[in-house]
């Protein structure tokens, strides 16, 4: 493995050329070939605490790395490819890891609460271990093209692709554009002051707008299949439920009482409760009245959940001799629908940006995640669904300052936002509802970033410093992953870019507000969200080194 890393370094810090442009006879026709490789590396500045690795159902993926210990070593490769001809033009990227730090066993210690059945205790399930370890994807992959008829100009891209509704900066699925694509919450826990259009992940879809005036524009997209979100693999370092999603295998139900001795008790996943491939999609109009310096957008859409509830059938497959009392499956809602507005303005130096948009039959969070579905009761994720649904609200509200040069600084960004939602009413299972939610939630997020220009010869550096903080509330409608109650997560770095192809980045992040699982309290027969900070031992220094070719 460490033959591998090296070579990858190697061509590193290889001189090479830029960007591939390939010339032809005919002006009309281009071609460009970008490749971007990248190093990087975590390690963790805290020991598991003892709190939070209590419950067996949370522990996984704070046992498996220990302080001082390396969370990632990994190698990437982003590839993209663009050919155009006139108006006309196809895209394609693709991406290519491998990390060793999943590629081994790790730390764990603790046979008796480690929840992946197929490996020993002390290695990843192997469905972390592809996904977070090594693998390639296919990216963008869509034909484009632009064009008029009469006055009214067109332009469409079919294929798969991201698409971006609405105002929103960092709280993108709070927002219209939560109802548009998958995330990449693996990618947001690792580096969290990413922008919303940098966690977006392509899907097969077609789309278009119409330029029906100079200050008018209708738009519409319609997606051919479903997609999830990528959320951490269990056992992973920013998993904290081993349940959920890639790579969860049994919830552990402790010692078998049933023969005294026999196998731990557990209940069993088993087939995901998934989403039709049809029937998501949207539009927006957007529009700029005449001598105003406003922007405004309208939006509809209708979408499937992303995020995974979970149902619990108790009795299900018993075997007191394997330790199995039951299953679980994870249930992706159906048939949300949303519509909203947003405005874009500036303000003295500054752009502001907001919207606010309404959500039904939106999917609330029940109790701890879970509902138990009563034997022989039909349980879906549209027409019976047994997990709470109402009516909800979503504010955003952002800015994005250029800031001027100063004694402290040459330049830079301020960006932020601050987000909010509300439960409206509860159309369906109100007694489901999580019982330490709250009605009305509310986060923000304040990223300020000064930069240096030529320290040295071709080298700029900023140095972004972030935070994120629970403002209020408990959310019901968005959860976990909209906010920490009363904490959140700090970070400094240095980023460095040298001559436009070499890229470096320095970053120590550190999770802060009052400690707790997922759920909780353990051993308790009520396993209600506790909203607290679930990686409060997991403080971690990262560095990155790229160069584009």
């Amino acid at each position: 493995m460490a033959s591998s890393v090296a070579a990858a370094l190697s061509v590193l810090i290889e001189p090479t050329a830029h960007a591939f442009n390939f010339t032809t006879d005919n002006d009309d026709l281009t071609a460009r070939w970008d490749n971007t490789f990248e190093y990087s590396t975590g390690i963790r500045v805290k020991s598991p605490s003892s709190q939070l690795t209590e419950d067996a159902n949370l522990d996984d993926g704070d046992r498996n790395f220990k302080s001082g210990g390396l969370i990632s070593n990994r190698v990437n490769l982003l590839s993209e490819f663009d050919l155009n001809y006139k108006s006309f033009g196809v895209r394609l990227s693709g991406a290519a890891w491998y990390d060793t730090v999943y590629n081994h066993s790790n730390g764990n210690n603790s046979p008796s609460t480690a929840n992946a059945a197929s490996v020993p205790f002390n290695e990843f399930p192997q469905d972390t271990r592809d996904a977070q370890g090594r693998d390639v994807e296919l990216l963008d992959a869509f034909v484009h093209g632009e064009g008029s008829i009469g006055d009214v100009g067109l332009t469409g891209r079919v294929g798969q692709h991201s698409l971006l509704y609405g105002e929103s900066l960092f709280f993108g699925n709070n927002g219209i554009a939560g109802a548009q694509s998958p995330v990449d919450i693996a990618k947001l826990l690792s580096v969290p002051n990413t922008q919303f259009k940098e966690l977006i992940l392509p899907v097969p879809q077609l789309s278009g707008q119409m330029q029906l005036l100079p200050n008018l524009a209708v738009g519409g997209y319609y997606q051919v299949h479903w997609e999830r979100d990528r959320l951490p693999g269990v056992g992973s370092y920013f998993s904290d439920v081993d349940i959920l999603d890639t790579g969860g295998e049994r919830i552990l139900a402790g010692p078998n009482t049933i023969i005294p001795g026999g196998p731990g008790l557990y209940l069993q996943r088993t087939g995901d409760i998934k989403p039709k491939n049809s029937g998501q999609g949207g539009i927006q109009i957007r529009f700029r009245p005449q001598g105003q310096g406003v922007e405004y957008g309208l939006y509809a859409a209708q979408f499937d959940s992303k995020d995974p509830l979970v149902y619990v059938h108790s009795g299900a497959g018993f075997n007191p001799t394997t330790g199995q009392v039951g299953t679980y499956q994870l249930v992706f809602p159906e048939s949300i629908k949303t519509v909203g507005g947003s405005f874009s303005t500036t303000v003295w130096d500054v752009n502001v940006a907001g919207e606010a948009s309404l959500r039904y039959n939106m999917p609330l969070q029940p109790e701890g995640g879970a509902v138990a579905v009563p034997n022989g009761m039909a349980a879906d994720n549209n027409n019976n669904p047994l997990y709470p649904v109402g009516k909800t609200m979503h504010a955003n509200l952002s800015w994005v300052s250029l800031l001027n040069g100063s004694p402290l600084w040459q330049g830079g960004t301020l960006l932020g936002e601050i987000a909010w939602n509300r439960r409206l009413s509860v159309s369906r299972n109100a007694s489901a509802l999580d019982p330490n939610s709250t009605r009305d939630a509310a986060a923000i997020r304040v990223v300020f970033q000064p930069a240096y220009f030529q320290v040295l010869s071709g080298l700029d550096i900023n140095v972004p410093i972030g935070i994120g903080y629970g403002l209020f509330g408990k959310s019901s409608v968005i959860n976990p992953g909209f906010s920490v109650y009363h904490g959140g997560d700090m970070s400094i770095g240095i980023n460095g870019e040298y001559q436009k192809v070499w890229k470096f980045g320095l970053n120590y992040t550190h999770f802060y507000g009052p400690a707790a699982g997922v759920i909780g309290p353990p051993n308790s027969s009520v396993q209600a969200y506790t909203y607290g900070q679930t990686f409060k031992d997991r403080d971690f220094v990262s560095l990155s080194v790229q160069r584009t070719f």
